[in-house]
């Protein structure tokens, strides 16, 4: 009974974070996209990048378990914006890259500085921010090493990924409130 219980748990996160993650990803490709696009034409990457904030949302209150349960979302997300090219070996190091950084920056702090605690409900908005930071150069560093990416461009998603990690959290707080908890 317990067993089937955690399951269910399971597969109910797995549902929820993975479908968060593609509306993150539709909203930023089809709302904020087209905004930027027509506000500053010469940025290509995306200045508030909602997935990110998810990634390390998800990894704060699940641990590396936040990889099962965003994959499919993500997936989801490579079938429908690269197509048939979905499951290409540089699509997927690329999808890995961004849904392994967060789990491996909240590895890295912890070691870091153990007093800074990261543990729901005990953490400072500050460490949890900073962690999110760390989270996305790691990411950068990966997808310099896939893509080449040039410096403007990273400057540009880390600006993009620290933005959608803000209004993420800014999201979560405004929802746990009105549902009367608190982050």
């Amino acid at each position: 009974m317990q067993a089937a219980q955690s399951l269910r748990t399971h597969l109910n996160r797995l549902a929820v974070l993975s479908s968060l993650y593609v509306w993150a990803y539709f909203v930023t490709a089809y709302l904020v996209s087209p905004l930027q696009a027509a506000l500053l034409p010469s940025v290509v990457m995306s200045l508030l990048f909602l997935p990110h904030g998810l990634r390390v949302l998800a990894t704060w209150l699940y641990g590396w378990r936040s990889l099962a349960y965003l994959l499919p979302g993500a997936l989801l997300c490579n079938l429908h914006f690269a197509g048939p090219r979905a499951f290409d070996p540089e699509i997927v190091a690329g999808t890995l890259a961004s849904l392994l950084a967060a789990p491996l920056a909240f590895l890295l702090v912890r070691k870091a500085f153990p007093a800074a605690s990261l543990a729901p409900g005990d953490t400072r908005l500050h460490h949890l921010v900073a962690t999110g930071i760390l989270a996305s150069l790691l990411n950068l560093s990966a997808l310099k090493l896939a893509f080449g990416l040039a410096a403007a461009e990273g400057a540009v998603i880390l600006l993009g990924d620290t933005a959608g990690l803000l209004l993420t959290l800014a999201l979560a707080s405004a929802t746990l409130r009105l549902m009367g908890r608190r982050i």
